[in-house]
């Protein structure tokens, strides 16, 4: 029998879990402000739910941050804050649509809907021990990495692993090849087919390649997916193949905000996590517990 698509499975999911925990409202959406004087590699949104619960998603696919501003961002400084009062399961539901900037919105209220569900149940996903998604190497390995996190790669050569990088943009290959020649940096997914490890960026859940990715990698023993925009339930991540879940949850809520809305960097006010699929309850023994 052909597997449930993500997106229909992480939203009867999260109704399942919304009778028995309903939902809070939105509370307010952030967005980064536009400084045109800053490369953006990486910038990200955020829904805040009434509890103080936030979830992020990147928004640099698809016009997603332009269109998010367009349609969202307060015309005047009397104007209430960006979808206040909004139904966080409803914006959900726009998950694995056509809509870039929908779909952003959608993994952020998903993301901000586990959140809430895991301060609720008491559940403290455990902290990360690093940056790689916590994938411990040794010099036999041969990593893959699915998006190129160019501060990684020099911890992975540091270690002495092999390295093969997959991206989907043509210029960041480019990039990679100049500032590390050592590496293979491609836009051919079946250079991943060797390594035994991976560590995959969480935009996949936004540009819906996560299955695809996960079958060009028969060789890896562990798929750690990892970034800001992997705050969600697991469960159905881990079903796919995905062996640990690294993401991004806010501690410190009006920290972020500020730092947002200044456009900082908010990793202060923040914590990363990763939960690993051999210790993961099952989000129903956490409901019932």
């Amino acid at each position: 029998m052909p597997r449930e698509p993500l997106a229909p499975a992480l939203l009867r999911q999260l109704r399942a879990i919304d009778r028995h925990l309903p939902a809070p409202r939105v509370r307010r959406l952030h967005l980064p402000p536009v400084l045109p004087e800053r490369p953006r590699e990486a910038e990200f949104c955020a829904i805040e739910l009434a509890d103080g619960a936030f979830g992020l998603s990147y928004v640099l696919l698809d016009q997603s941050l332009a269109q998010l501003i367009a349609r969202h961002r307060p015309a005047g400084a009397g104007d209430a804050p960006p979808l206040v009062g909004a139904d966080a399961l409803a914006l959900a539901a726009a998950f694995g649509g056509s809509d870039g900037a929908a779909n952003a919105l959608a993994l952020a209220a998903i993301n901000a809907l586990t959140q809430s569900a895991w301060r609720r149940l008491g559940y403290a996903p455990p902290a990360a021990d690093n940056s790689v998604g916590d994938v411990a190497l040794a010099p036999g390995d041969h990593l893959g990495m699915i998006g190129g996190f160019t501060p990684l790669v020099r911890q992975v050569l540091n270690v002495g692993a092999a390295l093969s990088i997959v991206e989907l943009d043509a210029q960041k290959v480019q990039r990679l090849q100049a500032e590390f020649p050592q590496i293979l940096a491609t836009l051919d997914r079946a250079a991943l087919a060797p390594c035994n490890k991976i560590v995959a960026t969480s935009t996949m859940l936004l540009n819906g390649t996560l299955d695809a990715m996960l079958a060009a990698c028969p060789a890896a023993t562990e798929f750690a997916l990892i970034g800001p925009s992997a705050g969600l339930w697991p469960d159905a991540l881990f079903e796919r193949g995905v062996t640990r879940l690294c993401g991004t949850q806010v501690v410190d809520g009006a920290a972020f905000a500020e730092a947002m809305q200044r456009g900082e960097r908010w990793g202060g006010a923040a914590r990363k996590f990763a939960i690993d699929r051999a210790a993961w309850p099952g989000w129903q023994a956490l409901l019932a517990g």
